[in-house]
């Protein structure tokens, strides 16, 4: 079977919902979409089958305003899928950041986020508090983006997140990822996946000429280059 016909059938179970690592996957949370174990959570003193093919836990407080249904599967609602995944010590804040670029609504995270800390639990309130950081700044277009300019950081290079380059006329031309604005030096940050066709690979051509016409270089910095960022620190 394929991971969400078992991801169907284990939640087949009353009152059953893909839970953690499982329900980010099927959230299509940054990070987790490859992840392969499966988990459910129920109600606690729900029954649950002998037999169940994959991790089971149970909650005290789990409702049915906790479930969602994707595909027929039911699951986690977002902001309980992030407080279970800050309660195992994953990456709940690059999902977190992912969740606000795709446009989901910071007031109903907060709340949702408050109800679970009312509860007294403590990753809830973990949250609260990267989500008013976040909501305090614009927030990085890529988690990528943000890893990219913490490591340069490190090398004593300050760069600006998203700056906006305009023409003479004032038509925005472009929000490079990070930007040294004295210098005029623009960091890409690429990805095969939106870079890597060649429709992609044209449009960045032809945007980095207009650029270097209002005097700005642009160096593209790659996921592999991130293993390798003393050779960038050539910018300065």
């Amino acid at each position: 079977m394929s991971w969400k016909q078992r991801a169907m059938s284990v939640t087949l179970i009353p009152h059953a919902m893909l839970y953690g690592p499982a329900a980010a996957r099927l959230h299509d949370f940054d990070g987790f979409t490859d992840h392969g174990r499966l988990a459910i959570i129920l109600p606690r003193g729900a029954h649950v089958p002998a037999d169940v093919p994959c991790d089971v836990h149970q909650s005290r407080v789990l409702s049915i305003r906790d479930r969602h249904v994707i595909d027929a599967i039911a699951v986690t609602i977002v902001p309980v899928t992030l407080v279970h995944l800050a309660a195992e010590g994953l990456n709940a804040a690059k999902a977190l950041d992912g969740c606000l670029r795709k446009g989901m609504s910071p007031l109903w995270l907060r709340q949702e986020f408050a109800r679970w800390e009312s509860m007294g639990n403590r990753s809830a309130t973990l949250l609260l508090r990267s989500l008013a950081q976040r909501l305090d700044g614009r927030l990085p277009r890529s988690w990528f983006q943000r890893i990219a300019h913490d490591l340069f950081a490190g090398h004593r290079i300050e760069l600006v997140e998203e700056h906006p380059v305009h023409d003479d006329s004032g038509n925005l031309l472009a929000e490079l990822d990070l930007a040294h604005v004295q210098l005029k030096v623009g960091v890409e940050c690429q990805s095969w996946r939106w870079h890597g066709s060649p429709d992609a690979q044209r449009r960045d051509a032809q945007r980095r000429r207009t650029l270097r016409k209002l005097g700005w270089e642009i160096v593209d910095v790659w996921w592999t280059d991130l293993h390798r960022i003393d050779e960038c620190s050539r910018i300065r």
